[in-house]
C-alpha cells in the first residue's frame, strides 16, 4: 500500500482540544473504526485491538509540548509478542503540575 500521510496544525481553544481527544477517545472505545478529521478533510482509520502508546513531554524555557503517538499494524500475527510490554491493571500515575515550567526547589 502506498504511504499517506495528512498533516494539518492549527490554534485551538483548550476545549476544542479537549472536545477533540474526546471524541477520539470514544470513537476508539467503542470499535476500531476511527473517523478523523481537520480542515474539511476527513479520513476513516481501521485501529487494530493492541496498539504502541507513546507520550512524550518537552519543556523547553516558556514553551511546553506534549506529543502523543498512537500506532499499530494492520496485522497483528506480524508483531512479535516478546516485544509487548506486559499489560498493566491499573494505569500508571498521572503527575499533575500547576505551571508548565519546572520549578527550582530549595533544600531545608
Amino acid at each position: 500500500m502506498p504511504k499517506l500521510e495528512i498533516k494539518r496544525k492549527s490554534e485551538l481553544s483548550r476545549k476544542e482540544v479537549s472536545d477533540r481527544l474526546i471524541a477520539l477517545g470514544q470513537a476508539l472505545a467503542s470499535g476500531s473504526e476511527v473517523e478523523l478529521g481537520s480542515g474539511g478533510d476527513s479520513i476513516s482509520v481501521v485501529v487494530g485491538d493492541r496498539v504502541r502508546w507513546e507520550l512524550e513531554i518537552e519543556v523547553d524555557g516558556d514553551e511546553t509540548e506534549i506529543e502523543i503517538e498512537i500506532s499499530w499494524r494492520d496485522d497483528p500475527s506480524e508483531e512479535s509478542t516478546a516485544d509487548a510490554e506486559p499489560e498493566s491493571d491499573s494505569p500508571p500515575p498521572v503527575k499533575t503540575a500547576r505551571r508548565g515550567r519546572p520549578r527550582k526547589s530549595t533544600a531545608k
